[in-house]
């Protein structure tokens, strides 16, 4: 296995994979990104009017502060905050 994106988007270095059927989702996330075009359910960020009805294109990233996220479809990789 490559020691790159691909160990990212398997889930290690705190990743974690969810799908609509995950509900929401609350944590302390840096970076999420869409494995597949993604519809936001909801989505509470430090980013103004990112929430509800939002797509991701797939294999697109937004950096950010968040601490819940919903989605109706698709599917979305939430990487942890990192702290000093």
């Amino acid at each position: 296995m490559n020691v790159g994106s691909n160990r990212q988007l398997a889930g290690e270095y705190g990743g974690r994979y969810i799908t609509a059927s995950n509900g929401t989702v609350t944590g302390n996330w840096m970076e999420i990104h869409a494995v597949s075009t993604t519809i936001l359910g909801s989505c509470t960020s430090n980013i103004t009017d990112l929430g509800g009805g939002v797509t991701i294109q797939a294999g697109d990233s937004i950096n950010g502060v968040f601490t819940s996220i919903s989605i109706s479809s698709g599917s979305l990789v939430l990487y942890n905050r990192k702290y000093a």
